[in-house]
């Protein structure tokens, strides 16, 4: 069962209460360097899943358990990484864990180490046929082995009568069975991904006039020395 905030039906307090339930978050990242206005759509985003877990905290339980992805360890391991990567997330995190909920495990390390570095090699313009494949495949390999690893830890984990927080970027993924399923979905989240798609419009655009403008000299000397009326526009070389 699957609800977006803000179109829940009341259950029945009691029923909610025993079952398994889980409050998904989309997972945003800081962005350290990133354009004027990041930062404040990026803090508005959290403030608003604060206060829209709250909500739901008293209508359907108080978070108990905690997982998040990209972060390895539990406890305070998980805690500190959480905190050095994503000040904002932990915030949320921090309140709950200081009302008792547990940072349990959802990434083991060494899985997750290997998946870093294989999208990365996914990443570099490779020549070699059977490179690219020997990098995909062993991709796609880990892939499945973290996959498994997390639904292994969300199955043993929770246990009736849980709330837990998970925060994720892909907010589909699938839950153990019998689990209430809650996708917070602030308006900020729409909001902050509409600004980052216009953002990098702009600056696609930006870097297209440069480069436009970068080759004009070029072509104006050619044409100076033939005589011929080039295009200005850019192709790329």
């Amino acid at each position: 069962m699957s609800e977006e905030l803000g179109s829940i039906n009341k259950p029945e307090a009691g029923d909610i209460m025993q079952n398994k339930k889980v409050y998904i978050v989309t997972l945003v990242q800081a962005q350290p360097g990133a354009p004027e206005g990041f930062e404040e759509k990026y803090n508005k985003y959290w403030e608003a899943i604060e206060n829209h877990l709250s909500q739901i905290e008293t209508k359907a339980g108080v978070v108990n358990k905690i997982f998040c992805e990209g972060i390895v360890g539990k406890g305070d391991d998980a805690k500190l990484m959480l905190e050095q990567s994503n000040p904002s997330a932990y915030n949320i995190v921090r309140r709950r864990i200081s009302s008792g909920a547990i940072f349990e495990e959802f990434e083991d390390k060494e899985i997750l180490g290997q998946l870093i570095d294989w999208s990365r090699c996914l990443q570099v313009g490779l020549i070699n046929q059977k490179v690219q494949e020997e990098i995909h495949k062993n991709y796609t390999s880990v892939t499945e082995k973290r996959n498994n690893f997390i639904q292994s830890q969300l199955e043993k984990n929770i246990l009736d009568s849980d709330s837990v927080l998970l925060i994720v970027g892909n907010t589909g993924m699938n839950l153990p069975e019998k689990v209430e399923k809650f996708i917070i979905s602030p308006p900020e989240l729409d909001e902050l991904q509409r600004w980052v798609n216009e953002t990098n419009e702009a600056i696609r655009r930006q870097m297209e006039q440069q480069q436009q403008q970068q080759s004009e000299p070029t072509q104006n000397a050619e044409g100076d020395d033939d005589g011929s009326s080039n295009s200005k526009l850019w192709t790329p070389g």
